[in-house]
């Protein structure tokens, strides 16, 4: 059994809400439902009783969560030991980062790293994907936290998902598409499109979604900041293709979020070298591979 169920049980033990377990763990409420049923079955005893007011824990379920933390505890315990071993207590990680990372909850994910490993220092280095990956290519950056590419990576690059994300379309306000629900992506061939920049993996995934519905989209304007381009869309300048996430993070009034009938998912996950020799960047792709239950 996984330790990153264990987690996921005691979670649900605290919270006694699915919702709010699944928000503390950073993760979707279907894939925490799917776990702990997974948990469940494997034991061959429920661990919970459901009810429209929440859950609560079963006989069964108290004594999983006691031993749980004990085993959780003693894990932690010897992955630090083992660390100072390792030589994990000190040293410096160059981690690249995307703007859009919300969906796999990094700012808490890299704290709760820095909090395992307190004497390590990380220099953060923002920018687009492919920027990205070229300094890690070109050993600038040690890890990089991207979208995957539409194209196929370097043989060099390792990657790993650790979550995903929808884009969905930003109407203002009075724009006829803004009474809609959803909306297919051959409706907007004669729209103003504001894209992201170039060096963003979104640009080709909308990109290749308007050559699939068959036509070449009208890019009035491009932006590598979200907020930039919803306060765009805001002014009436154009349309524009926005992960889920975004709409979350920025409550910008005058703005709808339209769904879209075509799916155009992007991939979020870690990235490092596959020749890499550092304990720091293992210890990291564990680390977030954890955390996000991949």
């Amino acid at each position: 059994m996984e330790l990153y169920a264990m987690e996921y049980v005691l979670a649900l033990a605290e919270y006694r809400n699915f919702t709010l377990a699944a928000e503390a763990c950073h993760i979707g409420q279907p894939a925490l439902s799917q776990q702990i049923a997974r948990v469940e079955k494997e034991l061959g005893i429920p661990l919970f009783q459901r009810s429209t007011h929440g859950v609560s824990l079963t006989e069964a379920g108290s004594a999983y969560v006691e031993r749980a933390r004990e085993i959780l505890q003693r894990s932690n315990a010897l992955e630090a030991e083992m660390n100072r071993y390792a030589g994990l207590e000190k040293g410096v990680l160059n981690l690249g980062i995307i703007a859009s990372l919300q969906c796999i909850g990094y700012g808490e994910m890299i704290s709760a790293f820095c909090r395992l490993y307190p004497d390590i220092f990380i220099n953060i280095t923002q920018n687009g994907t492919h920027p990205l990956l070229e300094a890690l290519q070109d050993r600038r950056l040690d890890a990089v936290l991207v979208n995957k590419p539409v194209r196929r990576l370097a043989k060099s690059i390792r990657f790993e998902k650790l979550g995903e994300d929808r884009y969905a379309l930003a109407v203002p306000a009075g724009h006829p598409f803004a009474e809609k629900e959803s909306i297919s992506v051959r409706e907007l061939a004669r729209e103003n499109l504001i894209f992201h920049s170039s060096s963003q993996v979104a640009a080709e995934l909308c990109l290749s979604a308007c050559r699939r519905a068959g036509f070449e989209p009208n890019i009035i304007c491009r932006s590598a900041s979200p907020t930039t381009t919803l306060y765009m869309v805001q002014g009436g300048l154009g349309l524009a293709f926005l992960p889920s996430e975004e709409f979350e993070s920025h409550a910008i009034g005058g703005i709808r979020q339209i769904r879209v009938k075509e799916p155009i998912v992007k991939e979020v996950g870690i990235a490092w070298r596959s020749d890499n020799a550092s304990p720091l960047v293992d210890a990291l792709v564990r680390f977030a591979c954890k955390r996000t239950g991949q």
